[in-house]
């Protein structure tokens, strides 16, 4: 991943140690395709939406492309595959089920076909007669047309997910994330239930088996496969997984989970081995917070980084909130020039990244001219964020997207400093890129989650240009601190 994380999951010896995608990577799909792995993720109101990432070993991963071109919906929960020669990934958005498709794993994805079929989180599975199914939340199924564009049949639910025992503290009863895949005569159907956030033992991956898709499906002795027993874990709420047969046999689960202390990092992405049983069912007993043997396979070199020239030269991690006009950008001969828009500054479409790190630096040097605001931004939302803006001649502290404080520095053009230092939020400026003087209003941020302000999002760092009138940028630098 981004050179400048901190964290890195292949620890050189022949061992890993979760999280392998360090930062807020929801609800995963991943399929291998000979001997490479690709990867999806959620993306909900960011754009570029989806995403897609590499590996050869399931520890290393690179993103390649964004696939998801003109929607202008939220993606959510994707499931991505390789099917007679071409690339699908189904996804929801807006209350249906959208499908995408492509000749090439990186290039040439066609505009979002919308499926016209309710319930959410689609899983693609192939009976062995070739025929093309959906599943969805709640465990539902529809058969598709042979070419997978479009839904043929009356949508049935296929098994109805159990109560979950009072004992255990959930955000609700939500069966959704529905991955099925097939190994020794049986299809195996693992499900997400109990919310994917709220109490740190609320999400959980529950499993079952079948020989046909219809059922009836006979639940697994071992559920939940994957669970969060106790708020002292490190890992919490995990859940929503896909399984992967790997090229020596072996079975690997991927899943997401809040890291305990920073759920406003959003859920990163765990790896645990499976382990097949006797009778035919699985198990997943390695605690994810221990060092594990890695899979077979190759490296994935990744010479992507967070910092950026805006030279716009290869694969970039930005993101921008609900964008919808790629105009406002200008690659200049030196810079990006953004034109300002919106109300305010969580409605200006910040350009965000996504990062795991506890402790980071970000810095960038900013012109703002007339009638625009523009600086440097940790996102949560369109209400939720807190900047650093200069504007007038004066920078201004935003907290919780309210002003707290403003200072006169005489000037629209500055470097601008964001430190997160566990989660204690500062901003500093500078005018001439070496002296940084600090603007003393440390903002803890460690509450700026989804359990308070809903959403299933994270803090991003990043850029933003307000208002009217443009902002001129240069060398934005990202520090992984440890």
């Amino acid at each position: 991943m981004f050179q400048e994380l901190v964290h890195k999951a292949d620890l050189g010896n022949g061992y890993y140690l979760n999280p392998i995608l360090d930062g807020d990577y929801a609800d995963p799909a991943v399929f291998r395709d000979g001997e490479t792995y690709y990867l999806t993720v959620s993306t909900g109101e960011y754009r570029p939406g989806l995403s897609i990432f590499q590996s050869g070993d399931l520890v290393n991963w690179k993103l390649i492309c964004h696939p998801l071109h003109g929607f202008m919906g939220a993606a959510w929960a994707p499931d991505i595959l390789k099917y007679e020669g071409k690339y699908y990934i189904y996804f929801c958005s807006g209350g249906t089920n959208w499908v995408i498709w492509s000749e090439h794993i990186d290039s040439g994805w066609s505009e979002a076909i919308d499926l016209k079929v309710g319930h959410i989180d689609p899983g693609h599975v192939v009976d062995g007669e070739g025929n093309r199914y959906l599943f969805l939340s709640e465990n539902y199924i529809v058969p598709l047309s042979r070419d997978g564009l479009s839904v043929t049949g009356e949508m049935i639910q296929v098994l109805k997910a159990p109560e979950i025992p009072d004992e255990w503290d959930i955000e609700g009863a939500f069966p959704e994330a529905p991955n099925v895949f097939r190994k020794d005569g049986y299809y195996y159907l693992t499900y997400a239930d109990g919310g994917t956030a709220g109490p740190a033992t609320s999400h959980m991956i529950m499993s079952a088996r079948a020989e046909s898709l219809y059922g009836p499906w006979e639940l697994s002795p071992y559920n939940p496969v994957v669970h969060t027993y106790s708020r002292y874990e490190k890992w919490l709420s995990k859940g929503h997984g896909h399984f992967v047969e790997d090229t020596e046999g072996k079975w690997w689960a991927i899943y997401h989970s809040y890291e305990k202390g920073y759920e406003s990092l959003g859920r990163k992405l765990l790896l645990s081995p499976v382990e097949f049983t006797r009778d035919g069912w699985f198990r997943i007993s390695k605690p994810a917070e221990e060092a594990t043997p890695k899979p077979c396979g190759y490296l994935v070199e990744d010479t992507n980084t967070f910092s950026d020239n805006f030279s716009g030269k290869g694969i970039s991690g930005w993101r921008a909130w609900g964008e919808s006009n790629p105009a406002r950008y200008h690659c200049l001969q030196k810079g990006l020039r953004i034109d300002g828009t919106g109300e305010t500054i969580g409605k200006s479409h910040p350009l965000t990244i996504i990062t795991g790190d506890h402790s980071y630096e970000t810095t960038v040097h900013v012109t703002c001219h007339e009638g625009c605001e523009a600086g440097i931004i940790l996102q949560y939302n369109e209400e939720i964020y807190n900047a650093a803006a200069l504007r007038d001649r004066k920078l201004c502290i935003y907290r919780l997207g309210k002003m707290l404080a403003q200072k006169d520095i005489g000037t629209n053009e500055c470097w601008l400093r964001m430190k997160n230092d566990d989660q204690y939020i500062s901003f500093y400026y500078s005018l001439d890129g070496v002296t940084y003087k600090k603007m003393n209003y440390c903002i803890n941020a460690i509450s700026q989650n989804n359990n308070s302000y809903n959403g299933f999002l994270s803090l991003r760092p990043g850029i933003f240009a307000a208002g009217k009138g443009y902002a001129n940028w240069e060398d934005f630098t990202y520090t992984g601190l440890v």
